[in-house]
């Protein structure tokens, strides 16, 4: 097997893929990345888990920037005008990196679970931001927040090449 300094030098950090993930049931923020190609056999998918009290100060401005432009867009309750109705935000996941065809950046989403007394069940909408979607204030913290997070993606995937080629 090759040595992890071997395999490091023939992959560049563009081949991994990586998604900002926050989530009001987590307190704190996940980084999930996985590698497309087999070769290595590193899992399909790894997640990074930061704490609330533990993420960055930038990291946090730039993603409730980003939070704050998605909640903006959620529609309104379809249906009759009720008061009692409300969409509540269930998770933001950011792409931060992904080469694969037909991944243009920057992409991001929310999710959003719609709850009335007439409804009578929970309806699940996504709002969702392509990259024509962005002020250029909004690509602006998108692009620092895709700093910050794919070295942290990057770091952490190299310490995982590391441990399997031991």
């Amino acid at each position: 097997m090759a040595r992890a300094s071997e395999v490091s030098s023939l992959l560049g950090k563009h081949q991994l893929v990586v998604h900002l993930h926050c989530d009001p049931a987590i307190v704190g923020l996940q980084i999930r990345y996985s590698y497309p190609l087999d070769a290595l056999r590193v899992s399909a998918e790894r997640v990074i888990r930061i704490p609330q009290d533990q993420i960055l100060r930038d990291v946090r401005r730039h993603l409730d920037h980003l939070v704050k432009a998605l909640t903006a867009r959620i529609p309104p309750p379809s249906g009759p005008p009720c008061q009692d109705r409300i969409c509540r935000p269930t998770g933001v996941t950011i792409v931060i990196q992904d080469g694969r065809p037909g991944h243009e950046l920057p992409l991001a989403w929310l999710n959003c679970e719609e709850e009335g007394p007439e409804i009578g069940s929970r309806v699940e909408k996504a709002v969702r931001m392509d990259p024509h979607d962005f002020t250029a204030d909004e690509f602006s913290s998108w692009d620092r927040l895709r700093q910050r997070i794919r070295g942290i993606a990057w770091v952490h995937y190299q310490g995982a090449v590391a441990d399997i080629s031991r």
